[in-house]
């Protein structure tokens, strides 16, 4: 049966080739979709595969969920296992692997607990803490709670003109909050960060990076919340041209306190630089460390692509959507990446290869996308383009028309539209 029929077919020997065409990719989730409401031997049989693969992926996840400290991703997963057919010896085992992590973790926590200093502020120790979750108080008193132990007391002394000022952020005004807290940054430096915020969300790029720059060498570079100031500063100066400054930065930071997050700035910071091979070989050995990192697989295949690597930058991009489950029919309820997917369905369709793999990726993408963004139609008019529909050279001038006069996508329509190289072969 040919791709066509088994894409679009409603027959029941239709629903049976698809369910074994995704069976065959891994895609295990939409082959037990596809085969729901059939009976017949066959049909019984694939759904049954399906399902144990199911089952032994989502307890395989749930394990490293409790692991990572996503408790409540754990159950999601060991919730969907015992929808796919887990049975209790399987759900008790993946249960108890949770308590003795659990009791493990309990252990070290004590053993922490009794070596720190006898006077550690304990929320709820405080009446703030007994206020509604909206009361400004105690959002402010929760911000102070993100930044280290040895910051917060220098964050409080700054007094309630300094919270009233942040504040003003947090409520979404951040030009007032930016003035307001000026007096503050030259009273303290470790102000410096929240105007640094207030500049971003206002969208002042050099002086957010002025003031994060100076947090960093008055006050030295922190983790606040689940951020790293140093990487924000990174990722604002190269997105300000001024990459190559903000490597020895991250470079110096990295010798002392080696950290996931920083390594993955300077890999972008490498590729905003031109220092592509660079940036290929540092990004090459993060996923190494994190493979479950859509966004590392993304950041690779543009590297790969912008050095002319094209085949390998769709290989990268499959191999993580197959990796991170990011691609549906693998465990069941991960998100699907949705930029990843536009980019490989961009690379095969604009080098006109792997027509069945494209078309699959666009009826991925048609089933989560409620509005459809330029580069959806953009993919639309290589499809129109690719089969010869007489709509294509409308489709692009449409596309065209859309943009700016400036704007660099009009070159990549020009260079599309006028050739067609099949570079792809054998991905």
């Amino acid at each position: 049966m040919g791709w066509f029929l088994r894409t679009f077919g409603f027959s029941e020997q239709a629903r049976l080739e698809r369910a074994r065409h995704f069976l065959a990719r891994g895609r295990y989730n939409d082959a037990r979709l596809e085969l729901e409401g059939l009976e017949t031997p066959e049909a019984t049989a694939l759904r049954e595969d399906a399902l144990k693969t199911l089952v032994v992926w989502n307890l395989e996840e749930a394990r490293a969920r409790f692991q990572s400290g996503d408790p409540d991703g754990a159950r999601e997963h060991m919730a969907l296992a015992t929808q796919f057919g887990a049975s209790p010896d399987q759900l008790r085992e993946t249960r108890r692997f949770a308590r003795e992590l659990r009791e493990a973790r309990r252990r070290e926590a004590e053993d922490a607990a009794r070596e720190r200093e006898a006077n550690r502020f304990v929320p709820g120790d405080d009446p703030i803490w007994q206020l509604p979750p909206d009361h400004p108080q105690l959002r402010y008193a929760l911000l102070v709670e993100s930044y280290p132990d040895a910051l917060r007391a220098r964050l409080v002394n700054l007094g309630k003109d300094f919270a009233a000022a942040v504040m003003q952020l947090e409520e979404g005004d951040p030009v007032a909050a930016w003035k307001a807290l000026g007096p503050f940054v030259q009273q303290d430096p470790v102000a410096a960060y929240e105007r640094a915020r207030a500049a971003l969300a206002a969208g002042q790029l050099p002086a957010a990076a002025s003031d994060l720059m100076r947090f960093g060498e008055s006050v030295g570079h922190q983790t606040i919340g689940n951020t790293h100031t140093a990487a924000t500063l990174a990722n604002v100066m190269g997105q300000l041209g001024r990459a190559g400054e903000a490597l020895p930065i991250i470079d110096g930071l990295l010798q002392t306190a080696p950290s996931l997050q920083l390594q993955a700035v300077r890999a972008q910071l490498l590729e905003a630089d031109g220092q592509l091979e660079h940036a290929e070989s540092a990004t090459e050995s993060l996923l190494k460390t994190a493979p479950r990192q859509m966004g590392l697989y993304r950041l690779l295949a543009r590297i790969r692509e912008r050095r002319g690597h094209r085949p390998e930058a769709a290989a990268v991009l499959e191999w993580g959507l197959d990796t991170c489950c990011g691609s549906p029919g693998k465990c069941g309820n991960q998100p699907l990446d949705l930029q990843a997917v536009r980019t490989l369905a961009r690379l095969y369709l604009e080098d006109q290869v792997q027509p069945e793999r494209a078309h699959e990726l666009l009826s991925q993408l048609s089933r989560h996308v409620q509005q459809p963004s330029w580069e959806d139609q953009y993919l639309a008019a290589l499809v129109a383009r690719n089969t010869r529909d007489p709509q294509a050279a409308d489709m692009v001038a449409r596309l065209t028309a859309a943009l700016p006069a400036q704007d660099p996508r009009r070159r990549l329509l020009q260079k599309t539209f006028q050739a067609a190289p099949a570079q792809l072969e054998g991905v």
